[in-house]
């Protein structure tokens, strides 16, 4: 074998490991989201049966509250601090240790933000007021998921994935304890912090054994600097994304009487969303072969296509057996205490799928350098959202809430980029993959 024939050799043997490196590390990632789904499917359905809809509405108005700030606390460093140690634009130390200080600087923000909202909003419930103080604690204390960033940048999802089992198995047990002992939600609301407090201990001793690179903890003004410049995109984006998800929650909450409601509407959400993992990991899955095909463009947009009708039929698939065992799920888990979810999980199931096109959109955006119009189609969506809930809410209640994320969804990711000459070709190709008769063509 001549010297070029052991050059391609070996270049064939890195991409084979590459590839295999991706596999287990995905597959590490989708076994961490089954465990966690279904331990917390069950945690959750004794926690709401114990809470019972009023207890559990509150809990979830406060978790949905400190939610509504998450961007601030995050920064976007997500996206960035791994391109950072991708790049090897700075010392690693120094990415990791800036990064750390300015999400607890941001987790600072959020922990006053929180609070005075909540007391401008809720002036007169005490108990709220201390379980977002205690969640949105919990944010400060999450801002050690910077080293699952270097995790990430180096695709050791096994080591975050068995830390997210071994702690939600972990709090469960407590949880369940909890239950056994009458606990109270500032408990609950504590096992939150513990569970973050588990984490960032488990990851940091992570960090510190396999780490190859020795270098030194420190902080760069100019490094921190120049991340913040790249970051004010990411956290409007992750502002506007937070609203949107989270803001029927919080209206939900506000505008009624009493937090039952919202109980009921979060159990339905929760089962709504326990779905999403297998989408996104079809997404994950075609990212790659999307962006590579990008020169091709009868490929390109195939596979865009191809993907856009995976995605929507099996939103469909899931929705119309959603719509006939939505009673026996919820008696199942919740009790009849939570019946009338049923009603609102047969409406939620169907948002998921528009929310799930609009992820399998997101690629097509990048791969043509369109994301700015992120903040168009979120946006839109998010005024829809907040107009409708505002009119349907006091009338409808949570079947309400419901039909507004529906309608929202659909408008955000179908209606908004039909608008823009550039965008509106994915548009109808999304509608398209709906079509029954489209799928019968070669």
């Amino acid at each position: 074998m001549n010297v070029k024939d052991k050059l391609i050799d070996f270049e064939k043997k890195k991409i084979n490991g590459a590839a295999k490196k991706t596999f287990i590390n995905s597959g590490w990632l989708i076994t961490d989201k089954v465990v966690t789904m279904i331990i917390g499917i069950f945690i959750t359905a004794v926690i709401a049966r114990y809470l019972g809809p009023e207890n559990y509405g509150k809990f979830n108005y406060a978790l949905a509250f400190v939610s509504l700030f998450t961007a601030i606390s995050t920064l976007g460093l997500e996206v960035l601090t791994v391109k950072s140690i991708v790049n090897k634009d700075e010392n690693e130390g120094t990415i990791l240790y800036t990064s750390l200080i300015l999400r607890i600087i941001g987790g600072g923000i959020l922990i006053i933000l929180s609070s005075i909202f909540i007391r401008l909003i809720e002036p007169n419930d005490s108990m709220l007021h201390i379980l977002v103080l205690i969640m949105s604690f919990s944010m400060l204390i999450k801002s050690f998921e910077v080293i699952e960033y270097w995790i990430q940048a180096y695709q050791l999802a096994k080591v975050t994935s068995i830390i997210h089992i071994m702690t939600t198995l972990i709090t469960a047990i407590l949880k369940i304890g909890l239950i056994i002992f009458n606990g109270g939600l500032i408990a609950f609301a504590l096992i939150y912090t513990i569970d973050a407090i588990l984490i960032s201990i488990a990851l940091t001793i992570s960090y510190f054994k396999l780490r190859e690179n020795r270098s030194f903890w420190k902080v760069s003004i100019v490094y921190g600097r120049g991340i913040l410049r790249q970051s004010w995109y990411l956290i409007l984006s992750g502002l506007m994304i937070t609203m949107y998800m989270r803001l029927d929650q919080v209206m939900l909450g506000y505008m009624m009487d009493t937090k039952v409601e919202l109980g009921i509407y979060s159990a339905s959400a929760r089962i709504a969303e326990m779905w999403y993992f297998i989408p996104m990991a079809v997404i994950t899955s075609f990212r790659p072969v999307i962006m590579k095909k990008k020169g091709d463009n009868i490929d390109y947009i195939d596979s865009i296509q191809k993907l856009y009708k995976i995605i929507a039929w099996m939103g469909i698939l899931i929705g119309i057996i959603i719509i006939i065992l939505a009673k026996p799920i919820i008696l199942i888990l919740y009790g009849v205490d939570y019946l009338s979810a049923s009603k609102i999980l047969s409406v939620s199931i169907w948002a998921g799928t528009f929310a799930m096109l609009g992820s399998a959109r997101s690629i097509w955006l990048v791969c043509e350098g369109l994301q700015k119009f992120t903040l168009a189609y979120t946006f839109g969506g998010l005024i829809v959202n907040i107009i409708l809930n505002y009119f349907l809410i006091p009338h409808y209640g949570a079947f309400g809430a419901a039909v507004a994320t529906l309608v929202s969804q659909f408008f955000a990711n179908i209606v908004v980029l039909s608008l823009f000459k550039k965008t509106r070709i994915s548009s109808i190709m999304i509608l398209k993959s709906f079509i029954p008769k489209f799928h019968l063509k070669k």
